[in-house]
């Protein structure tokens, strides 16, 4: 997504407004109760407590206040989704309860997740917390639990003994939280265990996820995004992140594919990118200007770049699908681009990279990721894609701790691709402040590199993946003085890290 002079880019405008200082709460863990009657039983009531520092328990108010980090109604993202596919079953499901912080019926009395952003001492994660049925749960054990339970297969698979260490440690305190949890009945010292439970297995997430590095694809690739012809000397600093142990690949943006300047410029990036060893992967069309394009021209721009740069390796045919912006034919053009892409010679062979917007239902329930991608990947478009691509931007979505289990339901469902972080940004000029952060409240330096070393991680520890993050704002970003800092040391050290482990 690229800003446009003249008006607010797409990503201003879905941004939500900055919120409060993230407010201190503790979040009461009980372990599972079960229903407190048959007419609860009946009613296939979840009923959720959360209190603050003090052991108060919180009202539906104080946390939607946590939830959304004081931005009211805006940062309001709670959704119930089926635990295995991660598709919605119900869209904002909490509400007030007299007896506990918020309630939410189950459809049809069964296990879901509840979804929402929601604070550890890392920042906002997407929280998933598994309900396994009707009665009344504190949502920090349930969310630790989520956790808890999912990560040993993962750290089973990690080489180095002292990483397996160092993530067991944060285990071991997980688990006592937890153990201490269940053997409580007080309310507030359940809440205090659980609170220190969800603080230790979100920690052994995350380490898990820079970890997951040991099973990175020797193929996948460091990415960044060109969202303007690059200088000689720009295409070398992109070029060297990769340091010799891994690929590095440039996405490019073109503003006007009729535009005969535009065009020799880019060519000749992708043959500096070529000469220094590394890919080019077009992108057929920003998501912020596709409505702009009726069939005709859309087909037009299309057999412009195929024919103008047809020495790129790889195709972004579609990009942040899913997005309520791109208008009712975002998947129609995808498909006709993919269709170019694949019958031309010169072309044929490429990669093709269709790019999905990350959200977990913020915007509506149908467009929601997986969701709209169960709905929207049609037969014939997945036929002809390569790859799968997310889109993130956390401080408007955050994933966080949720990131493994988001990328691995996309994999599971989507087996015939590989699964790749195509686009990723934080704190950008022309992205407006969301209300959610990661890695620190006040300093953007050290948020931007937290979310580019966690996501570009765990995007690649994965056995099938095809390359991350993709920055969007690379070139802006390693601009002497740019607010925040470059992202070029992080992503060399995420390259030779994988490399290493």
């Amino acid at each position: 997504m690229a800003h446009r002079a003249g008006g607010p880019s797409r990503r201003q405008a879905l941004s939500w407004a900055t919120g409060a200082a993230v407010t201190a709460a503790v979040v009461a863990a009980c372990a599972p109760e079960g229903p407190d009657s048959d007419e609860e039983q009946e009613a296939a009531v979840a009923r959720l407590d959360v209190v603050d520092s003090a052991g108060v328990l919180l009202d539906l108010d104080g946390l939607r206040r946590v939830q959304s980090n004081g931005a009211g109604e805006d940062g309001w993202d709670d959704q119930l989704l089926d635990t295995d596919t991660l598709e919605v079953l119900a869209h904002a499901p909490l509400y007030e309860d007299d007896e506990a912080s918020a309630a939410v019926d189950l459809p049809d009395g069964g296990a879901a997740t509840l979804t929402l952003s929601w604070p550890t001492g890392h920042g906002y994660s997407a929280l998933m917390a598994d309900i396994p049925g009707p009665g009344r749960y504190s949502l920090a054990e349930l969310a630790a639990r989520s956790l808890h339970g999912r990560q040993q297969p993962r750290l089973d698979s990690l080489t180095s003994s002292r990483t397996r260490t160092e993530v067991q440690t944060l285990r071991d305190g997980a688990a006592a939280a937890l153990d201490a949890c269940s053997s409580s009945s007080d309310p507030v010292e359940r809440a205090v265990h659980g609170a220190e439970a969800l603080e230790a297995a979100a920690g052994a997430q995350l380490a898990l996820d820079e970890a997951g590095l040991a099973v990175a694809p020797h193929d996948a690739v460091i990415g960044v995004t060109f969202t303007r012809p690059p200088d000689a000397a720009q295409i070398s600093q992109a070029t060297g992140i990769g340091g010799g142990q891994r690929r590095v690949a440039a996405r490019i943006v073109v503003d006007d594919a009729a535009d005969a300047d535009e065009m020799d410029s880019w060519r000749r990036t992708i043959a500096a990118l070529h000469a220094a060893g590394a890919l080019a992967l077009v992108q057929v069309c920003d998501s912020q200007t596709m409505t702009a394009f009726g069939l005709g021209a859309w087909d037009a721009r299309v057999a412009s770049l195929v024919t103008g740069l047809s020495q790129a390796d790889a195709w972004e045919i579609g990009n942040e699908l899913g997005g309520s912006w791109l208008g009712d034919d975002a998947v129609e053009k995808t498909l006709r681009a993919a269709r170019a892409v694949r019958a031309d010679p010169a072309t044929a062979d490429a990669t093709t990279v269709v790019t999905l917007y990350y959200q977990l239902g913020q915007e509506s329930a149908e467009s929601s990721l997986l969701t709209w991608a169960g709905n929207g990947l049609v037969p014939e478009l997945l036929d002809l894609t390569d790859v799968l691509g997310l889109s993130v931007y956390p401080q408007l979505h955050p994933l966080g701790t949720g990131a493994d289990r988001v990328l691995s339901t996309l994999a599971e469902a989507f087996p015939d691709q590989r699964v790749a972080l195509t686009e990723l940004g934080y704190g950008g000029d022309d992205l407006d402040s969301g209300p959610w952060w990661f890695g620190s409240q006040q300093d953007t330096a050290t948020a931007r590199t937290a979310t580019a070393r966690h996501l570009t991680s765990a995007a690649l520890g994965r056995e099938r993946a095809w390359g991350a993050p993709f920055w969007w704002y690379y070139l802006q970003d390693e601009e002497p003085g740019a607010p925040g800092g470059p992202v070029d040391e992080v992503l060399s050290d995420v390259a030779a890290g994988s490399q290493d482990r």
